[in-house]
């Protein structure tokens, strides 16, 4: 039996690999060790709760005011520390965030094989995301297996030169995860809105976003629900500093604008199964809505989910507010025909088999 360290930070990674601790436990033949860094503090407990697992290991490495650097080599070097005593076989990473780069390359360091879930997403632009671009191209330089969602993000892995039977295609596990949460659990909060009303869900909160451009997203928000009498938007506000004193001051008061606490992750997925158009500059939102079939703007100058943008379901709107507001009043118009063709559930991304089909892979090569 070998031990399988794996490593989440944030509620997106949690999200995205609790299906895959839950389909690598129920097989019974490794030893699965779940590590939480601790990176998003709150968000990441509460969507491990949601999947019922529960850290072996917390690091709870978040303080106030620290610097990308400070947290890179916090999670290093603690991590580092972890892989000394525990010996794993393999440590598994998920996507880009300061968790996985930090904690893979500890893996890296003490020469444990890792492994990348959704690996050779790219938008080849190194600040944006930012920090997000360089920490995934890093991950796939010391990555020895890696689980690519898509085709298209298999073949970015071979072009760089990554050695074709190590890259292997799985589907994304946020695909299984809908399915947990939409089929096998409640929301805490029952959605209610207006009759008549059309949905928005609105989420901003990434680096590049911070400062003058979601003041401007903020401010496209802000006319598209005074323009549209018949619109409710919910927007659950983002923990950052930046983030929530820029909406309190753009959207407080206005009305049909909802500013909540940031959902648990079943209450979040059955709001955007509920919403009518998505606005956000979130990554995995940007699956989740292609899988639900959602129109969503994504309100950035470049996308690694190049698929959901060739099905057709995602359109990118650029950060804006003339840009967002503009595309968002068209779609919202009566009869779109535009909004019409966006509106269509997509598998591009899988139909809830990745967890399984990355376990068949570690079974045959761990």
């Amino acid at each position: 039996m070998k031990r399988i360290m794996i490593v989440m930070g944030t509620r997106p990674e949690a999200v995205k690999l609790c299906p895959l601790v839950r389909e690598l436990r129920s097989r019974g033949k490794h030893e699965i060790l779940v590590l939480s860094t601790g990176q998003h503090r709150a968000m990441l407990d509460s969507a491990l709760e949601a999947f019922s697992v529960k850290p072996d290991f917390d690091m709870d490495v978040m303080q106030t005011g620290q610097t990308l650097s400070e947290v890179t080599a916090k999670i290093v070097r603690r991590t580092d520390e972890l892989l000394g005593a525990e010996k794993p076989d393999l440590v598994l990473v998920q996507g880009d965030t300061t968790t996985a780069f930090a904690a893979g390359l500890a893996a890296f360091h003490r020469q444990i094989p890792v492994g990348h879930v959704e690996a050779g997403l790219r938008t080849y632009q190194m600040r944006s995301p930012f920090p997000e671009e360089f920490h995934r191209q890093a991950i796939s330089l010391f990555a020895d297996y890696h689980f690519s969602p898509t085709v298209t993000a298999k073949k970015n892995l071979i072009r760089e030169g990554k050695q074709a039977s190590r890259v292997f295609v799985t589907g994304n596990t946020v695909v299984d995860a809908l399915r947990i949460t939409l089929t096998e659990k409640k929301p805490r909060l029952p959605w209610s809105f207006p009759e008549g009303h059309r949905v928005i869900v609105f989420t901003a909160h990434r680096r590049e976003s911070w400062g003058a451009p979601i003041r401007g997203m903020l401010r496209a928000l802000r006319r598209i629900v005074e323009t549209h009498p018949n619109v409710t938007a919910v927007f659950p506000v983002h923990h950052n500093p930046q983030v929530r004193a820029a909406a309190r001051e753009i959207l407080t008061g206005v009305p049909r604008v909802r500013m909540i606490e940031p959902p648990e992750i079943v209450s979040f997925h059955h709001l955007l199964a509920r919403a009518d158009l998505i606005l956000t500059d979130s990554g995995g939102i940007q699956e989740e809505a292609s899988a639900l079939g959602v129109p969503t703007l994504v309100m950035r100058y470049s996308s690694e989910r190049v698929e959901g943008l060739r099905t057709g379901v995602l359109k990118l709107v650029g950060g804006s507010e003339e840009g967002i507001f503009s595309t968002a009043d068209r779609l919202l118009s009566e009869g779109s025909e535009e909004y019409l063709t966006m509106k269509k559930p997509s598998s591009i991304y899988g139909k809830g088999r990745a967890s399984a089909a990355i376990a068949d892979v570690l079974d045959r090569v761990i």
